[in-house]
């Protein structure tokens, strides 16, 4: 399914800031982590691990919809002739002898 040029760019925007507010929020659970003591630091340091991969996760996943984003030259899957793939025409089936159509 092809969506619109606006629509990527939107999605990619919107990808971007998630992306980073999570990693800002893993940056802040991580200081807020380190203040405490025992079971609460690893736990906030896990969740901080967390967050910086999901938020990674997102700026990668930008990263490949903005890439793909990229203008392309239209090609088509379907050739029902007239035409072969580089545009020239073609009028029959080629060099070479015919098939015998022998018993």
């Amino acid at each position: 399914m092809r969506i619109s040029r606006g629509r990527l760019l939107l999605r990619v925007a919107l990808l971007l800031v998630g992306g980073g507010f999570m990693e800002w929020r893993a940056l802040e659970t991580r200081r807020a982590a380190l203040q405490q003591a025992g079971a609460d630091r690893v736990l906030g340091e896990r969740l901080a691990l967390v967050m910086a991969l999901v938020g990674l996760l997102a700026l990668l996943t930008a990263a490949v919809v903005a890439w793909q984003s990229r203008r392309r030259e239209r090609r088509h899957s379907l050739h029902l002739g007239g035409a072969d793939a580089s545009g020239e025409k073609v009028s029959g089936p080629g060099p070479g002898t015919p098939p015998s159509g022998g018993p």
